[in-house]
């Protein structure tokens, strides 16, 4: 998967900073972590409910009992990655997980999301979401939004977005359906 390591590090990249304190939250095997903390030199923390054979060792672990709660102070993060972590959750309970996100994390959140845009696209977003989830028992509601639903969702909670970009990524499902790059930053005041 080191090809989906790369498109996806590449999109987040430029929005971190070397030293900076990052939860990669739903962080699954942590490869894209691993990839950041190379290339970026981020400090990462994983945070998952899974807890994934697979997963990279070399980084702090973060178990999470409760789906909505991680065990680390307000403000423990510079930045918090929420990468195809929100749609596993159903609709009624991505505000919570978003809600811990923005708690631990005091300057940026980066949000990458599965945005199918019309029905041939949503059929390619359940059938790969289920695919490369049912080996890890990893939960597929389906509980995707669009790219305006998100930022609505976003807004709810007092996060702007600085920048959004939508794309077709090649790896691994092969360009048939969008995601979108949210990078969100907490409302001045």
């Amino acid at each position: 998967m080191f090809l989906r390591d790369n498109e996806v590090g590449r999109r987040v990249a430029s929005y971190l900073r070397p030293g900076e304190r990052v939860l990669d939250l739903g962080a699954g095997t942590g490869l894209i972590s691993r990839w950041l903390a190379r290339k970026v030199g981020i400090q990462p923390s994983l945070a998952d409910l899974v807890r994934y054979r697979n997963r990279c060792r070399e980084f702090p672990f973060l178990e999470m009992e409760d789906p909505f709660h991680v065990p680390a102070a307000d403000g423990a993060f510079d930045a918090a990655l929420l990468l195809f972590v929100l749609h596993h959750n159903p609709y009624e309970a991505q505000s919570k997980v978003l809600t811990e996100a923005a708690r631990l994390a005091t300057r940026r959140l980066l949000v990458l999301e599965d945005t199918p845009e019309g029905r041939m696209e949503w059929g390619c977003n359940v059938f790969w979401d289920k695919l490369l989830n049912i080996r890890h028992g990893v939960p597929t509601p389906f509980a995707f939004r669009s790219r305006d639903e998100w930022l609505a969702l976003f807004l709810e909670h007092g996060l702007v977005a600085v920048h959004v970009e939508s794309y077709r990524p090649m790896w691994p499902t092969l360009g048939t359906y969008h995601h979108t790059l949210f990078v969100l930053e907490p409302e001045p005041l």
